[in-house]
Parts: C-alpha cells; structure tokens; sequence
C-alpha cells in the first residue's frame, strides 16, 4: 500500500508504508511488585499502561499538565488505585463502560430512526 504525501503542488512523494519502522505499544506496568513503602504511597493508576503512581508527592498536588511517565497519557486518564486488591476504581476507569454502553445505544437508536425514515 503507497500513500501519497503532497505538500506542495511542484513537489509529491510516495511512502511504502509496509517499510516504515514499527513502534511497538507501551509495555504494561502492572507486573511489578510493589513493595511496601510504595503500596502505602499508591493512589492512582494510569488506564492506558497500568503504571501506578507511587511519588512521594501526593498525585492532588500534581499540575494538569502531568503526564504518565510509562506511556505519556494525561492526567485524566488516571484513575484511583486499590493497592489491597490491585484494581482500578473511579475516575477515568468506572466513567468508561457507561460512555460506551451510551454511545452505542444513541447510535443503535439513530440508525432505526434512519431506517425508519427510509420505509
């Protein structure tokens, strides 16, 4: 497959997208034990990659502008963290399942209204 890059009317380069270097996804975090200092300092786990947040400096006091350092994700997309059981809870974890099963449904409910239109 070649995509077609034109940046200028003069000037058009073709890319072999199957030549291009592959990244590979950001490894997940969660396999690494914590150990006792850290699990009493964990508070909050990234969605994306699964690193959890065990800074001396409490994850309220971050800025906004902090990112996951593993995989570069926002701060909004940390979600608090049960160290006991190892598991996500509220924020940007609990939020996810609702959004999707209301997409979906608006959208299964648009398209019979389209199709409904169309009889």
């Amino acid at each position: 497959m070649d995509f077609v890059i034109v940046r200028d009317a003069k000037i058009a380069a073709t890319v072999d997208v199957k030549r291009l270097p592959k990244r590979p996804s950001p490894p997940r975090f969660g396999g690494r034990k914590l150990s006792a200092a850290q699990k009493e300092r964990a508070t909050h786990v990234c969605v994306d990659c699964g690193y959890v947040y065990t800074l001396p400096t409490p994850f309220g006091e971050q800025g906004k502008d902090y990112k996951c350092p593993q995989c570069n994700a926002p701060r909004s997309r940390f979600a608090n963290y049960d160290p006991e059981t190892g598991k996500a809870s509220g924020g940007a974890a609990s939020n996810a399942p609702l959004i999707t099963t209301a997409a979906t449904v608006i959208g299964v409910v648009g398209i019979g209204y389209y199709l409904a239109q169309l009889l």
